[in-house]
């Protein structure tokens, strides 16, 4: 297969990951490469993601009433439901997230100006720093996860139909959760980057329709009068035009996004909120941790809530560049239009101060609010853990 290129290096490095997965496929493909590619995604899944939520839920089962035990159980269980939930998303809305990637693809290497090439470097360049800083931190959790793990125990616990101190049993076992762990993580850093990072490029397009309307008059000359002449007044009608279906597609791309990661999102983060409180209640009620596990506890609670920031931080300021696109018409040279383009503009800024909202299942709106909402409902719920437990 063939490497993808795109404009945002994010999504670029994100996407071609999730391929290794048989993710994303692509279409040059013959009918059976395709039906390979399927099949060895299928796999994939139930070998290491599958095969975990069902032994971990069955050991659950086995010692329900154990609240530490459940506890450290359920947060990799909550992990991979969560993972599942994107894959799922991932694999089904496949043909309408690689049509909102291509739609913006097309329009980001369509651009010419220089104000408008650097909005894109500004964007790629935020992109491409959280993931230099996520991928490190997500993959030095696991790292010290697998490495500080006491000798003789499982990477994760699980129930098995066989006795796991055993050799071989044990390390065959060992092994295996060693390799699903590696590679579950980095298809979650790869997910977590890719849905963010489209939701950045949809940011970023809609401040290139900001700058449209703030420069849409500044190659026409000037004139005393600070009245348009009857061929630029056509001129301006144009870029109008142009604008609005731009602002429009820009806006359908963002319905699109919100289709396809809405209910996926409401899965993450219900689930992460009841992760982030699970891992709190480890790290103040488990004594049996030492130093070593609980700074990989520590850093697992903050990889999970770095995730939820990262979806509110990009869906809250999508919120926000929405809403800037009417400051951006309003700054544009109006009072020189004739009425008829007065009135269109009008209709424009009422449209963009309506903001563009991207919600976990239509109930909570991806915000920094939401975000500060979500550490206080776990920590609510850690604190009905921890007086439970005593």
């Amino acid at each position: 297969m063939k490497v993808l290129d795109n404009v945002n290096h994010a999504v670029k490095v994100t996407m071609n990951c999730c391929r290794l997965y048989g993710l994303f496929v692509s279409d040059d493909l013959t009918k059976r490469q395709l039906i390979i590619m399927r099949a060895f995604s299928l796999m994939l899944y139930l070998f290491f993601v599958g095969f975990f939520i069902t032994t971990q839920s069955a050991l659950i089962i086995t010692m329900w009433g154990d609240l530490n035990l459940m506890t450290n159980v359920g947060l990799v269980l909550g992990t991979h439901l969560t993972l599942s939930a994107k894959v799922f998303t991932l694999h089904y809305k496949e043909k309408e997230i690689t049509n909102v990637i291509y739609k913006n693809e097309v329009r980001l290497r369509a651009e010419t100006r220089e104000q408008g090439k650097y909005i894109i470097s500004e964007m790629n360049r935020e992109t491409t720093l959280f993931m230099r800083l996520f991928i490190p931190f997500g993959m030095g959790t696991v790292t010290a996860w697998l490495l500080c793990t006491p000798k003789g125990e499982l990477y994760t616990p699980a129930w098995y139909p066989c006795n796991t101190t055993k050799s071989p049993a044990h390390e065959i076992i060992l092994a295996h959760q060693g390799i699903a762990v590696i590679l579950t993580a980095t298809l979650e850093i790869a997910i977590v980057l890719l849905m963010t990072s489209i939701v950045a490029v949809c940011r970023c397009r809609l401040k290139l329709v900001g700058l449209s309307f703030e420069t849409i008059c500044d190659d026409l000359p000037s004139n005393i009068m600070n009245k348009l002449t009857a061929d630029e007044q056509v001129i301006v009608a144009k870029r109008v035009r142009e604008n609005v279906i731009e602002h429009q597609a820009v806006l359908e791309c963002i319905n699109d996004i919100q289709d396809c990661f809405s209910s996926a999102m409401l899965v993450h983060i219900a689930i992460s909120t009841m992760i982030i409180c699970a891992t709190a209640y480890q790290l103040a009620v488990e004594k049996s941790l030492d130093l070593t596990q609980r700074m990989t506890m520590a850093s697992f609670l903050g990889g999970m809530s770095t995730e939820i920031f990262l979806f509110c931080y990009q869906g809250g300021h999508l919120s926000i560049d929405s809403m800037e696109v009417a400051t951006a018409v309003y700054s544009c040279p109006w009072y020189t239009f004739p009425t008829s383009l007065k009135r269109s503009l009008l209709v424009i800024m009422i449209r963009a101060q309506q903001p563009a909202l991207l919600t976990a299942g239509g109930f909570a709106p991806l915000l920094l609010d939401t975000f500060v909402s979500i550490m206080k409902a776990s920590y609510s719920f850690f604190t009905v853990l921890q007086n439970a437990s005593e």
